[in-house]
């Protein structure tokens, strides 16, 4: 009887062992609405779609699988934050601090990342369909498979920045510097080249007649 006691106690202990980090989850949650501070939080799988944490100091917080689709992170500091497989779609981001920022498969389309500061950060397999980095710096910045499609780089940094295999389709360079950035078998095309320093530090003017305004 005592041994059948012991073992369904043993049983049992990891259910009481993981309730207080639910508690302390929902705790982290409130905090970061209250506060619009949380550092190295456990945000995982939140919803905070269509919330405003402009400023807000989020540095080492996981944020894999949130629902950020709409936020406002505007002038936010996400250093080294992990948003991967997070939703980012329509998100603002402007002027948003994402040094070294984990960003692997994260849904960005239509997102304004304007002037962000995105160096060393990984996007690799992330989806910025349309999405606008314009004056963003992507220093070293990892994009191998990402979808770009339709995103703007102008006056972008991008230099070392590795774009293997990405989709650059109706991509806007414009101002950009690419010097040192990797493109191997990435898909070229409709792209937009405009005072733009290639990869071989050589500048284009091809498209400048063209180019969107």
């Amino acid at each position: 009887m005592k041994l059948r006691l012991l073992i369904t106690g043993l049983l049992l202990a990891p259910l009481f062992v993981a309730t207080p980090t639910h508690a302390e989850n929902t705790f982290q949650v409130n905090l970061l609405r209250t506060t619009r501070g949380c550092l190295r939080c456990d945000l995982r799988g939140a919803d905070f779609s269509g919330k405003d944490f402009s400023g807000a100091t989020l540095k080492h917080s996981d944020l894999t699988r949130a629902n950020l689709t709409n936020i406002n992170l505007a002038n936010a500091d996400l250093t080294r934050a992990n948003l991967t497989d997070s939703s980012l779609t329509g998100a603002n981001l402007t002027g948003a601090t994402l040094w070294g920022a984990a960003l692997r498969a994260a849904s960005m389309d239509g997102a304004s990342l304007k002037n962000a500061e995105l160096k060393y950060a990984s996007l690799d397999s992330a989806d910025l369909t349309n999405a606008d980095l314009t004056g963003a710096n992507l220093n070293v910045a990892q994009l191998r498979r990402a979808n770009l499609s339709g995103a703007n780089f102008s006056g972008a940094n991008l230099t070392d920045a590795d774009l293997a295999d990405a989709n650059l389709k109706g991509v806007n360079f414009s101002g950009a510097d690419l010097r040192g950035a990797k493109f191997k078998n990435a898909k070229w095309k409709d792209i937009t080249l405009c005072k733009t320093i290639g990869p071989n530090g050589k500048v284009s003017n091809r498209d400048c007649s063209s180019t969107p305004k």
